[in-house]
């Protein structure tokens, strides 16, 4: 999920973002291009992601080796050791939310920019959206957000966090703001907080939150490789 992107902002400990680009993946094992002053073996780096429900995660990786690549860039071996909730990024309660979606592609793997997009609405919070579309979408893509819900209308720009599958076989994708005005904030507060607070079936559980809890069923591979 990290790595699903072109490319993947990871920090330091000294807080410095760190932009690379993933080449291959095996395992707990990912290799990448990054700029080449920027990395060297044991370097610690993180990475936040929200799973398939929402929830805010931190991935902890070590480079294991860093080779020259180019004048600019290195190639390097990055290893997954750790998985924890990321607290400071506790999402806001989603509430359910019908209405409908429309989105026009600002930065996108699969629309070409300025292509309408459209969906039905699946809920909302104070900080993002969801909606269910038969357009094909990707986490990092960015958009203008329109949003009619009953009387009110809220606009945003956002960038896609988690992408599902649904029954129906069209996907649900998850968004967060990232630019928005005080009105359609406002309105956002207002539809957020008047609505029901959307509940989860009981014993659904991401791979993610398994990890972090340390409840996995005895069984091998990647999920085993991250419990340390």
């Amino acid at each position: 999920m990290l790595f699903s992107g072109l490319a993947a902002d990871l920090e330091s400990d000294e807080g410095a973002t760190v932009t690379v680009q993933p080449s291959g993946m095996a395992g707990d094992t990912v290799w990448v291009t990054a700029p080449r002053l920027q990395v060297a073996g044991g370097l610690r780096l993180r990475g936040r992601l929200l799973d398939a429900d929402g929830e805010p995660w931190i991935v902890s990786l070590v480079v294991d080796e860093a080779d020259y690549h180019s004048h600019d860039l290195a190639r390097v071996r990055l290893r997954a050791d750790a998985v924890t909730a990321d607290a400071s990024r506790r999402r806001s309660p989603r509430v359910r939310a019908g209405g409908i979606a429309w989105l026009s592609a600002v930065n996108c793997q699969h629309v070409v920019d300025g292509d309408r997009v459209d969906g039905t609405m699946v809920d909302l919070s104070r900080e993002g959206v969801a909606f269910a579309t038969n357009r094909v979408l990707r986490p990092s893509d960015r958009l203008t957000f329109h949003g009619r819900f009953f009387a009110d209308t809220v606009e945003a720009e956002v960038r896609v966090t988690s992408v599902r599958e649904a029954a129906s076989g069209r996907l649900i994708v998850g968004c967060a703001f990232i630019e928005i005005d005080a009105e359609n904030q406002a309105r956002v507060e207002r539809l957020a907080g008047n609505a029901p607070a959307q509940g989860r079936p009981a014993g659904t559980f991401s791979e993610l939150r398994l990890l972090a809890a340390g409840d996995e069923p005895e069984q091998s591979g990647w999920r085993r490789r991250f419990k340390r």
